[in-house]
């Protein structure tokens, strides 16, 4: 099975994730919100025999590839990987490629083919990255690996409404003021470093809830004296295209920690953004890579953050 070439891949990539985009639908958004598919299995992707999560622009395209499909399992092997674990893909069964990155660099060299020293006299170093596809499929597509799948609870109503004081501490934690006011938009404002959030009891359940909360947050792990992103730190307002791009580094950011978190927000506040994200898409094919490390950067910022917390809590207790 031939995989693409490094060039045809982010164009591929960002061609699989256009056509959703432009029926409406946003690949990152738990849409299971259904009695055919357990909402508890929106969770982030791992790979099957080593139990390691998949990130970045791997999570969408497995996501899809999940949805597509019906998958309940979130598990995901290669070939070798199902054999390993004593199970065979089934026979016609169609697999899903995915991006293996690869962070290199070099030292930096002039016109002249010279390396380029710093000021230390040290050689500058350029970073770029190598990225080849691979296959996997998912366990619901092996025979033999039925011992490997996970049970999963439906999500009770009352998980649904409950409050996660763990959660409602995570922007105190990073020095951000959280304001409730009777009103129906949440924002971030980065020159008080403020997020402003309608009151609880106006959303429909605590998940709702949260996932806005986890969005506005996002965006303040842009401040200056955060992850430093320029639409927050230099943003061009709501109409421009960094803010555009920040909205789209948000939305994802809030996507992969909900589903950390286990919490499947389908609370969509930014459809008015899907032309700036298509039209971003289309006229560059490297736009969401750098928009999903990005996320990446973020999730794990918070993710930091919020497991101190729940150690804080741990031994409080």
């Amino acid at each position: 099975m031939k995989s693409s070439t490094q060039s045809d891949l982010y164009q591929k990539v960002t061609d699989k994730i256009l056509v959703v985009l432009e029926t409406g639908t946003k690949p990152w958004q738990c849409p299971w919100d259904n009695a055919n598919v357990n909402v508890s299995s929106f969770q982030l992707p791992c790979n099957g025999e080593s139990g390691r999560l998949y990130s970045g622009v791997n999570i969408m395209l497995l996501w899809m590839a999940q949805i597509e499909n019906g998958f309940t399992q979130r598990k995901w092997v290669t070939f070798k990987g199902a054999r390993n674990l004593g199970g065979s893909v089934r026979s016609g069964e169609k697999a899903t490629e995915i991006i293996l990155y690869r962070p290199m660099e070099t030292e930096e060299k002039d016109d002249d083919g010279n390396i380029v020293y710093d000021e230390n006299g040290e050689p500058k170093m350029k970073r770029f990255a190598v990225i080849r596809g691979f296959y996997v499929f998912n366990i619901e597509q092996c025979e033999g690996l039925d011992e490997h799948y996970e049970h999963i609870e439906p999500a009770s109503e009352e998980l649904k409404f409950a409050l996660r004081p763990e959660l409602n501490a995570l922007p105190l934690k990073m020095g951000v003021i959280v304001q409730h006011r009777p009103q129906n938009q949440a924002y971030y404002q980065p020159s008080s470093d403020v997020i402003v959030m309608p009151e609880q009891t106006q959303f429909d359940s605590a998940e709702q809830y949260y996932g806005v909360l986890l969005h506005e947050t996002a965006h303040a792990t842009g401040h200056r004296t955060r992850l430093n992103r320029v639409g927050i730190t230099n943003s061009d307002k709501f109409s421009g295209e960094k803010y555009a791009f920040e909205e789209l580094i948000a939305e994802l950011t809030s996507a992969f920690t909900c589903a950390h978190l286990g919490i499947c927000n389908t609370y969509d506040q930014n459809a008015a953004y899907l032309d700036s994200w298509i039209k971003c898409l289309k006229s560059d094919k490297h736009a969401i890579f750098r928009a999903t490390a990005a996320a990446r950067e973020a999730t794990d910022y918070l993710m930091d953050i919020f497991e101190n917390e729940e150690l804080d809590l741990a031994e409080a207790n």
